[in-house]
């Protein structure tokens, strides 16, 4: 007698006797994890590879789960994540080590199962194959005696007890999808015995990507930089801590003056909104996405202040991700500002964009680290990445012109886009309505600093005029009117692509002024630039003429906001952000939850 015929044998035994004792279950090989016989009278072990297909958070051996087990489109395919937090606090990330670090990183592991094969002969045993990428790492853990430890799929034998009993796997990355790895891998298990084939099966899964939180998304806590004794720095963290504190949402400050940020000299680098990107990364868990909240380096390797994300954020449930270039700056035509992640915004959901679309700053006479660019659009799910043409701009962010709010409309969202003409037209009406305001002060106490290669290089000038002087000044006027015309074509740009009407639009008044060689930056306070949570914004405080005991812009930006239910704060930022070309946005950051519309996997591309 065969082997085979033998196995063969034994099954019809056992279903015998079990129907002689009565039991209603018809015993056959698929029941014992066999196949039927083939053409040469052999029993088969059926091979299956489980994972969790159909994402509803669970591992079965049937349905969806056993169905499309290798099978990858918007209703079904297994995830994995790229386990780039430290759940054990021991400063190394997770997925950078060969060791599950406890119960919450056992979480972070996507779960496979080998179906048990019960009935497999003596003698079979399994091998494992991986199919992915050199770079990041995939690792595969196995349960073995009631804990996790790594193993080599290509060194790895499943004994025939392994086979027939069943095995856990869990799978994690090292990081996302890159431009040479879009993220997918092939887990494959072949069954022998001897040098005879018995059967295999194969399961494809997809590495979650990092996605960008869109600004509408719920917020957990505010950012801003603090340190060195700075009045004006001070004055603005205290307007910050009060705002906040008032709406009950959480403010951390960060200490720019840290000793491991090697800038003592210069003072903090109080740019918060772009040294660091936040967002997210997950995978299905039943109720609700499991995963965990990643903070993106900006590419700029000096920018000292960024370490604070890698040594302070990182912990249980916060990743990190950096990349840049290997030789930064990349190109003569690289510009570092455009790194700067006021620089890469994200247009709220709309039509294909469930999660949103990135839109960055970027034109081939003055890029970004095409690294950066590339990371951004091996995720997939909010790109390719809109690029816009910000060459215009002094410092070049997308966030000096345009932002968002939450609406109550069938979107859900408008879009705020700056606007010099809308200015202009503004001190005209009020000048027409009464031409003594024609002489009421704009920007009464602040002050403007003499730049850099100047002879009175830091020092104080009033930046105080009258309406009247300004409207009368012919170059600002002229040069509103062609950064108008820019902030025109990149407006028609995010309206097309998102399918925005014009009532969809708000403009927010602010002049602009050239800085040097044609580019400009917000003359009057850029109140587009603001930080949104909820339905709370904060912008700079404008310093406008003061009509009827208030300031007539912050009156008419409290009115804009207030019809569409938004309650608007303003904050002191003049001598610390607006005098160095920046905003309350650039001076602020938010780290926003995973949304529950989280099922990136569900996004066609």
């Amino acid at each position: 007698m065969t082997p085979r015929s033998g196995t063969r044998w034994l099954v019809a035994t056992l279903a015998a006797l079990l129907v002689g004792c009565g039991d209603d279950v018809a015993t056959t090989p698929a029941n014992l994890g066999l196949d039927a016989g083939t053409d040469s009278g052999a029993t088969r072990p059926r091979v299956r590879l489980l994972v969790d297909a159909n994402r509803d958070g669970t591992v079965s051996d049937t349905g969806d789960d056993e169905a499309f087990r290798a099978s990858w489109d918007a209703a079904h395919g297994a995830v994995f994540l790229a386990n780039v937090d430290d759940d054990d606090d021991d400063d190394v990330l997770d997925g950078a080590d060969d060791v599950v670090n406890g119960e919450a990183d056992a979480l972070d592991l996507a779960r496979v199962r080998v179906a048990p094969m019960p009935g497999l002969v003596e003698g079979a045993t399994g091998r494992l194959s991986l199919t992915g990428p050199t770079s990041p790492t995939v690792r595969v853990f196995r349960v073995d005696g009631g804990a996790w430890r790594r193993i080599d799929p290509a060194a790895e034998t499943l004994s025939t007890a392994d086979l027939r009993g069943g095995v856990e796997l869990g799978v994690e990355s090292s990081g996302f999808p890159t431009a040479e790895w879009r993220g997918e891998i092939t887990l494959t298990l072949a069954v022998t015995r001897g040098g005879e084939a018995l059967g295999d099966d194969r399961a494809v899964m997809r590495v979650a990507p990092f996605v960008v939180s869109s600004s509408l998304d719920e917020t957990e806590r505010v950012y801003a930089t603090t340190g060195g004794g700075i009045f004006a720095l001070a004055r603005f963290i205290n307007d910050l801590d009060s705002i906040t504190t008032e709406d009950r949402m959480e403010f951390e400050t960060i200490d720019g003056m840290d000793p491991d940020w090697g800038e003592r000299d210069r003072g903090p680098d109080v740019w918060t909104q772009d040294y660091m990107e936040l967002g997210w990364t997950a995978m299905p868990g039943g109720d609700a996405p499991r995963g965990m909240n990643v903070v993106l380096r900006t590419p700029r390797v000096d920018r000292a202040i960024a370490a604070w994300t890698r040594r302070d954020f990182v912990g249980p449930n916060r990743g990190y991700v950096w990349h840049h270039s290997a030789r930064y700056p990349a190109a003569r035509a690289h510009d570092p500002s455009l790194d700067s992640f006021g620089n890469l915004e994200v247009i709220p959901a709309y039509g294909a964009y469930p999660l949103g679309r990135l839109f960055h700053g970027n034109v081939a006479a003055r890029s970004s680290d095409p690294e950066l660019r590339a990371f951004l659009n091996a995720q997939r799910v909010q790109g390719p990445v809109l690029e816009l043409d910000t060459s215009w701009l002094h410092v070049g962010h997308v966030d000096e012109f345009a932002s968002f709010i939450p609406v109550n409309s069938p979107r859900g969202w408008k879009l705020l886009v700056a606007s010099p003409r809308a200015a202009r037209a503004q001190l005209q009406a009020l000048v027409e309505a009464d031409p003594a305001n024609g002489e009421r002060v704009m920007f009464e106490g602040q002050r403007w600093f003499h730049p850099e290669g100047h002879p009175l290089e830091g020092r104080a000038y009033s930046a105080a005029r009258t309406i009247n002087s300004i409207l009368a000044d012919t170059e600002l006027m002229a040069f509103n009117q062609s950064d108008q015309a820019h902030i025109d074509m990149v407006r028609e740009i995010l309206q097309t692509e998102a399918g925005l009407t014009d009532d969809e639009v708000i403009e927010m008044p602010f002049l602009m002024w050239e800085i040097e060689n044609g580019q400009g930056a917000a003359y009057m306070p850029g109140t587009v630039n603001l930080l949104l949570y909820g339905r709370s914004v904060i912008m700079a405080k404008p310093h406008a003429a003061v009509l009827n005991n208030a300031d007539f812009m912050q009156t008419h930006l409290s009115a804009l906001m207030r019809a569409e239910g938004i309650t608007a704060h303003f904050a002191e930022q003049w001598d610390i952000l607006h005098a160095a070309e920046g905003e309350v946005h650039c001076g602020t950051n938010a780290l926003r939850r995973i949304p529950g519309r989280g099922a990136w996997w569900e996004v066609a591309r």
